[in-house]
């Protein structure tokens, strides 16, 4: 049996604000037998932000059970290039709280930052895009939460924080130094080093071929697919073979089921 359980939360978890039947309460009892996380490439939100809005759902979560890639940029920063930089930030408060509280860093107003964070902002305009391509061309270190180019809403799609990175990366003719989300593995491997859980021993379910389940099946996770975000069945056919979900599933309500927990 599976240790750990690590779930996406944009798709698998809720659309918006809206939670999907029955995935609240499928998590409340699996937390009672194995380990449950959660893992998400949103950067607009600080953990602390998640912790409350699973709340909202009923899902109870402590901070060491959420990674988002806000808080990893922010853990990417203070590591790679140490504490107290100067940030120019394209993105939303939980980007900037997080590299405050995790990084030290002193938000810059416009130009003469030492590092450009992007993700998704959704008050995005020409402004911050000018000044985050001054900071590019002036030399800034460029970190990219993630680049999904959409993430679900309760009805469609809406531009990601990839789609909002492509205009300083045609811009700049710079491509970012560092992408922190999924499919990258820097996120995942940062979870379960912490809780000290071995790939093979966990399960990931997400609800994108090319981002959740590449990454799962890259770290050695067992990859399972839900069918209410992004992807659909008919895509997994013309996946290529690092895209392919071990599982496919049509909610996360039904993982415990899948996996025989």
């Amino acid at each position: 049996m599976q240790s750990a359980i690590v779930f996406d939360l944009d798709g698998v978890v809720y659309k918006g604000a809206d939670g999907i039947p029955g995935v609240a309460a499928e998590i409340t009892r699996l937390q009672k037998t194995v380990k449950v996380l959660f893992l998400t490439n949103n950067a607009t939100k600080s953990r602390a932000d998640y912790i409350s809005h699973l709340a909202t759902f009923g899902i109870r979560a402590s901070p060491d059970e959420v990674m988002t890639s806000s808080f990893g940029v922010a853990h990417y920063i203070a590591e790679k290039y140490g504490k107290g930089k100067s940030v120019f930030v394209v993105g939303e408060s939980g980007l900037k709280d997080e590299l405050v509280l995790e990084a030290g860093a002193k938000l810059a107003d416009g130009a003469g930052a030492d590092i450009v964070a992007c993700g998704l902002d959704r008050h995005i305009n020409y402004a911050k895009l000018e000044a985050g391509l001054q900071n590019l061309v002036e030399g800034a270190a460029f970190i990219l939460a993630n680049n999904d180019p959409t993430w679900p809403k309760e009805r469609g799609v809406a531009p990601g924080s990839g789609a909002i990175a492509a205009s300083l990366i045609f811009a700049s003719g710079r491509q970012p130094d560092a992408i922190i989300g999924k499919p990258s593995n820097y996120l995942i491997n940062k979870l379960l080093e912490m809780h000290k859980i071995k790939p093979k021993d966990a399960t990931f379910v997400g609800d994108r071929l090319e981002i959740d389940i590449r990454m799962a099946n890259a770290v050695g996770m067992k990859s399972v697919l839900v069918l209410t975000g992004i992807a659909k069945e008919k895509d997994i056919a013309h996946a290529p073979a690092s895209d392919k979900p071990a599982i496919v599933i049509r909610s996360a309500a039904e993982v415990g089921k899948a996996l025989g927990i």
